[in-house]
């Protein structure tokens, strides 16, 4: 069911807070999970850390096929020398 009711603004200091922590390794994820689907106050931020989890899922399919095409160039040049 979706509530009609609207959310409070979100200040600039509390943007501010949140992007400091999503610089943060580690801590980022799991503050964005509980954030995500925990029962958080604001909508706002709830859908900006789903956002957030979605772009970092696919940042790291990304670089996982990254990292295995550019391992595979290596091994594949180094199999030519030896």
């Amino acid at each position: 069911m979706i509530d009609n009711s609207i959310a409070p603004v979100i200040r600039m200091l509390d943007w501010l807070v949140v992007l400091i922590i999503a610089m943060v390794p580690i801590a980022n994820i799991i503050v964005m999970f509980v954030w995500a689907f925990g029962n958080t106050d604001n909508p706002n931020r709830r859908n900006f850390a789903k956002a957030f989890l979605i772009l970092m899922g696919i940042w790291i399919l990304f670089s996982a096929i990254f990292i295995g095409q550019f391992t595979g160039m290596i091994v594949r040049t180094l199999n030519t020398f030896g």
